[in-house]
């Protein structure tokens, strides 16, 4: 693409993504920092990579947040508020970003950096829908690693309905990026584009329950007993360390997903 051109997406980009961004600090699906970190990763992704990924982030942010809105049974863990702020928004789209920046350094390679972006959004779609939508499941979630119960909200726990939401979320963006960006994605159609998108997403909401499950830190809190993913419990009172390594967080979680889709996305599509 000629610069001109390129630098011309770029700024339509940005405008758009302040708008979005604006309007999602509006409606509080983001904090200030999120939407600042929001405006760079949808310029990033959609002035770089192209109006097409942009329209699978675009579907990312709105299908989760409209889950999130819409609720479901409360979870029994306490998780930060609805409110992403901007190491969450990184760790869900900054590989998308990254993958978008190199397609538009290395136009040799850019079908395969495409596919790296639906992967990464595939798979954090993924893993958003199987949190959301298993949590309306009435049955008892269980550790993937183990099967033991586990309380409801707990990093590795997996429900029958929240794992065909993940499924489901997977689907969603392979489905929409074979549509949108068919030539580029592979040079085997469309199915063979949407099959292994979808693959990368369910592998990489797969990664993120089992690094959940065995590696995530949680703490307790000792005045109230609550668990919780954050080091300092609602009531204000410092956690002890109830599993996990201090440094893998919710968003070091994520992150994995993200990579681990879009690897496995790139790995499919460009053998």
């Amino acid at each position: 693409m000629p610069a001109t051109n390129l630098l011309l997406r770029i700024a339509a980009a940005a405008v758009l993504a302040a708008a979005i961004a604006f309007a999602a600090r509006r409606s509080r699906s983001l904090s200030r920092s999120g939407s600042i970190a929001a405006w760079i990763t949808g310029t990033a992704v959609a002035g770089l990579g192209g109006w097409a990924p942009g329209v699978l982030l675009v579907l990312f942010f709105a299908s989760s947040s409209l889950l999130s809105r819409t609720g479901g049974s409360g979870d029994r863990i306490a998780r930060r508020g609805s409110e992403r702020d901007a190491v969450q928004v990184a760790a869900n789209g900054g590989i998308a970003a990254l993958c978008a920046l190199f397609s538009a350094l290395d136009a040799g390679s850019r079908p395969i950096w495409l596919a790296g972006v639906a992967g990464s959004l595939a798979a954090v779609t993924a893993d958003t829908w199987a949190t959301e939508i298993g949590r309306r499941s009435r049955a008892i979630p269980r550790m993937i690693t183990t099967g033991s119960p586990v309380p409801r909200g707990s990093s590795g726990g997996v429900t029958a309905l929240g794992t065909a939401g993940s499924v489901a979320g997977a689907l969603v963006i392979a489905i929409a990026a074979a549509m949108l960006i068919p030539a580029e994605s592979t040079t085997r159609g469309a199915f063979a584009a949407a099959a292994a998108i979808a693959l990368a997403g369910i592998a990489g909401s797969l990664v993120d329950s089992l690094i959940g499950a065995a590696l995530q830190i949680t703490y307790r809190c000792p005045a109230c007993g609550q668990i919780s993913e954050r080091p300092i419990d609602a009531c204000g009172v410092p956690g002890e360390r109830a599993k996990g390594l201090t440094w893998v967080n919710n968003d070091v979680v994520n992150l994995a997903a993200a990579l681990t889709g879009a690897a496995v996305a790139m790995l499919l599509l460009g053998s």
